[in-house]
């Protein structure tokens, strides 16, 4: 119901936009429409990011008073908005004539705006300097046909904490795929009493088995196949034994609880997650040794991305796009990267050695591996909008089968059902 309402939210605020474009005269800006950044009027450029004031307030301080300087003319105005509020705020702001100029999402929020039309297409208005430096993987994440949505910025790939001692009591080898884990989950949790691992988001899993969620043209459901049932019926066997969870599949924070109590052997997560870990649960850091990421058929695995987006409400696309491109060019990226474990979307910068230089602490041989990893990972974009609610529509065939014991067929054809229609509605 929220998403419903959020939507509707999203069309009534493009419409007062348009409406207000048309009366100004200011709209289609990518076309040779007016722009105060190219006008010589002095620029007031508002800044939103995502929970990032609290630890790196200085970092930006100093990023934003280095591009005022280098940019006389040009100010800066930033906020940091809650997490949980940050779709909700843009929407409102449209609508009431205040949108910002740069905003940071996630992949999914970026799609599902870039959908509604809320978005300034970075292919149409930037230049080919400032698309070139970022690692194509990535720079594709937000992209719908052939328009892109968003610069993208730091990313987190997932790497694998392991508990050694579980391992070692077990008498077992670290698995490298999500199949090797399943055959090993049973015999591993009869003598340890913990679980192996936890399943992924079942949206995840498919991405993971290359299992299309979608057809080529992204215009209708494709995993409803004798494979994804076949993969179904192999889980279920697991989790009916209860040798691996039933619930909370892909749900992060249950993962850490049972990983930081010792009932659980790996966990998926960036590298950040190590501070988080030692304060919580500092007997089990010690136990701690990381790997790359259980993958499967198609051996990648997740890199969630954060992204810089410029709403087309904005009135200054050019000076958005310039400040936008800034805080994510290599040298921003790789000093944001140095005072927390997240990994850079820009190619040079992804090649220092920074990431590989420290292999003596715990800390240092994560950020390795996520070097590592990152070679072999993406951002599980199925670059169509509305992803999210397509998500929750493809998991509702797990939550049927595993959690309510359905039959199977029967969830994948509903499941086929409400993605068709979520993409009849794009």
């Amino acid at each position: 119901m929220k998403k419903k309402i959020l939507c509707a939210m999203i069309c009534a605020a493009m419409t007062v936009s348009m409406l207000a474009g048309c009366s100004s005269g200011s709209g289609n800006k990518g076309s040779g429409g007016s722009d105060d950044s190219s006008s010589g009027k002095d620029v007031t450029i508002d800044f939103w990011t995502i929970d990032l004031k609290a630890s790196f307030e200085d970092y930006f301080n100093d990023l934003i008073e280095k591009y005022e300087a280098d940019n006389p003319g040009v100010t800066i105005n930033w906020t940091d908005v809650p997490y949980d509020d940050i779709q909700s705020k843009l929407v409102t702001a449209i609508a009431g004539g205040t949108a910002p100029d740069v905003v940071n999402m996630n992949t999914q929020m970026t799609l599902t705006l870039a959908g509604e039309g809320a978005l300034v297409d970075l292919n149409a208005e930037a230049t080919d300097e400032q698309k070139s430096i970022y690692i194509k993987d990535l720079w594709d994440s937000a992209k719908i046909g052939d328009s892109v949505y968003a610069f993208p910025w730091y990313a987190s790939p997932d790497i694998m904490f392991y508990n050694q001692d579980l391992f070692d009591k077990a008498g077992m080898e670290v698995p490298k795929t999500f199949n090797e884990a399943l055959e090993m989950s049973e015999e591993f949790y009869n003598k340890t009493g913990a679980y192996l691992f936890q399943p992924d988001e079942f949206f995840n899993i498919l991405f993971e088995e290359d299992i299309n969620v979608l057809n080529e043209d992204g215009t209708a459901a494709a995993f409803n196949t004798d494979k994804t049932a076949a993969l179904l019926e192999n889980y279920k066997q697991y989790t009916d034994k209860g040798v691996i969870p039933k619930n909370n599949w892909g749900d992060w924070d249950e993962a850490l609880k049972l990983f930081e109590s010792g009932k659980l052997a790996i966990v998926s997560s960036s590298g950040s997650s190590l501070s988080r870990i030692k304060d919580e649960a500092p007997d089990i850091y010690k136990t701690i040794a990381v790997s790359t990421p259980l993958t499967g058929a198609n051996g990648l695995s997740r890199n969630p991305l954060m992204n810089l987006v410029v709403p087309e409400a904005s009135d200054n696309h050019e000076a958005a796009i310039a400040f936008a491109n800034y805080v994510t060019n290599d040298d921003n990226q790789l000093a944001f990267c140095k005072l927390v474990s997240i990994f850079p979307s820009t190619t040079k910068a992804s090649e220092d050695s920074y990431f590989t230089s420290d292999m003596d602490t715990l800390e240092g041989q994560a950020s390795a591996m996520s070097a590592q990893a990152s070679q072999t990972s993406k951002d599980f974009s199925l670059g169509v909008a509305n992803q999210g609610n397509i998500q929750t529509a493809v998991d509702k065939a797990y939550e049927a089968v595993i959690i309510n014991g359905d039959d199977i067929q029967t969830s994948l054809n509903q499941a086929e059902e409400d993605v068709n229609k979520l993409l009849a509605e794009n």
